[in-house]
């Protein structure tokens, strides 16, 4: 069978990885919010101003003899680890699963792989390894680890046949894919930090942003210093005006750094403008072709940085490299994407205690959302834009989300739909072909959630106890 391998897509994670048994993965103007819960009694509506691999078939072996269908006409078993398994799990599963990364076992060679093989079939099939939470249903993505029924198929039949390991000779040469490499101008780079809080601490750190001139990030990557305990860091660019607040978070903790969580804390409504994710397996590399995040000088970036401790591990010291250019054709924003509202608190995004299915929604135009987050934009406010990635955000009681564009001559084009959240892993995702919006459509978000157990509602906040239901997609100027 033929196999590729697959670039990474901007996906990060944001808990601890576990071992791979538990998974390493109203209407106002043209805008408005709604919730229900799964009981029709309790709507209330805000007013804002997979198909698993099929069986391997005839694969059992007994006694050191096997069943018809698991050899090849010259007596060697149909699927072994060098031809056939191995290009998958280079592929999809090794830029985690490696020595000295943040996945709790390798799956580098053969015997790691024959040694794990049976934990990795309930995972597979499952489609929680490798993670990726996008439907294809609503749309196609670049990078799209998944694997195929057919590889999946392959695996299963693997681990039934005992692990076979075949000739090392048979391995197929890898596919040389990798993206031109990157020439980096810019490097910031965190304090010193040694995490104690166990199993999962966040810090932000705050960094100057180093030049004096007007300045367009097109390229982004993080190198983490001690892979073992980084799970991922996100990046915000902090405005002049800004700073105050943050720099206020930095000085009142006597840490290197500020704790934060579900976001690099500041105002309530994020002003803080989203840079990019890394998490293990994601190199990063350039934004789409022709655009770029400008930023101001005078500016400051915050890195999020989840920490996951282990003991022995060194100090952490993570620099983030950028590619920075003078100008760029089409200048861009990877918006965040919410009810202001509901970040204001003046409406409760209420998931009530005991609620199962509660639905929250929210609908604006992309000028509406510029204008607000901009006020100064120099694109999007009257014309046509086009969207290249999207992605969504929750907390933990989330379970099911949708961002989509409704088209102002009715239908829609649905950017990205998470059927099964996963707090764990969440990304934005670069599309396979862009979608152009018109001023007249809108943006259209829907999150679902399930407190069903809680014992207290809970409402938008950047706190583990709290929620979000927020929208991210890159939009560039045509």
């Amino acid at each position: 069978m033929a196999h590729t391998s697959r670039p990474v897509v901007v996906l990060f994670s944001l808990a601890s990885l576990l071992p791979l048994a538990s998974g390493c993965s109203g209407d106002d103007g043209g805008s408005g919010a709604s919730a229900t819960t799964g009981d029709p009694a309790t709507t209330t509506t805000d007013d804002p101003a997979s198909s698993t691999g099929a069986e391997a078939t005839g694969t059992t072996a007994t006694g050191g003899s096997e069943t018809e269908g698991t050899t090849t006409e010259a007596g060697e078993p149909a699927v072994v680890y060098y031809r056939d398994v191995k290009p998958i799990l280079d592929a999809a599963c090794v830029s985690c699963h490696r020595a000295g990364d943040i996945a709790p076992f390798a799956l580098e060679n053969y015997g790691e792989a024959s040694m794990w093989g049976e934990l990795l079939v309930p995972e597979i099939e499952a489609r929680t390894m490798p993670p990726w939470g996008a439907s294809s249903e609503c749309n196609t993505y670049r990078y799209d680890p998944s694997l195929s029924d057919e590889e999946i198929a392959t695996v299963k039949e693997w681990v039934a046949l005992g692990t076979p390991e075949g000739d090392p000779a048979d391995e197929p040469p890898p596919v040389d894919d990798a993206l031109p490499p990157i020439e980096y101008d810019v490097e910031l780079t965190t304090a010193l930090y040694e995490p104690t809080v166990y199993p999962d601490e966040y810090r932000c750190f705050l960094i100057d942003w180093p030049i004096v001139e007007q300045r367009y990030i097109t390229g982004f990557t993080i190198e983490p210093g001690e892979r073992s305990i980084v799970h991922h860091v996100i990046a915000y660019v902090i405005p002049p005006a800004e700073i105050d607040t943050y720099t206020a978070l930095d000085d009142a903790d006597p840490k290197p750094g500020y704790e934060c969580y579900g976001g690099p804390g500041g105002e309530a409504v994020p002003r803080a403008q989203w840079l990019g994710a890394w998490a293990p397996g994601i190199p990063g590399g350039p934004l789409p072709e022709g655009t770029g995040i400008h930023v101001e000088p005078g500016s400051k970036v915050a890195l999020q940085v989840h920490y996951h401790p282990v003991e022995g591990a060194d100090p952490d010291l993570s620099v983030v490299k950028l590619r920075t250019e003078a100008m760029v054709e089409r200048p861009a924003y990877l918006l965040p994407f919410a009810n202001p509202l509901w970040m204001l608190g003046i409406v409760n995004m209420t998931i009530p205690a005991g609620a199962k299915d509660v639905q929250h929604t929210f609908e604006v135009d992309i000028p509406a959302t510029i204008d607000f987050l901009y006020p100064n934009a120099d694109f999007g406010l009257d014309e046509p834009v086009e969207v290249s990635m999207a992605g969504l955000h929750m907390h933990e009681l989330g379970t099911s989300g949708t961002l989509k564009v409704n088209r102002d001559g009715g239908g829609e084009q649905c950017l990205v739909n998470v059927p099964r959240w996963d707090f764990n892993w969440q990304g934005i995702y670069r599309l396979e072909e862009s979608v152009i919006v018109d001023p007249s459509d809108t943006i259209h978000l829907e999150c679902f959630f399930d407190n069903s157990d809680g014992e207290s509602s809970v409402a938008w906040g950047d706190g583990t106890e709290d929620e979000m239901c927020l929208g991210m997609f890159y939009v560039s100027a045509l």
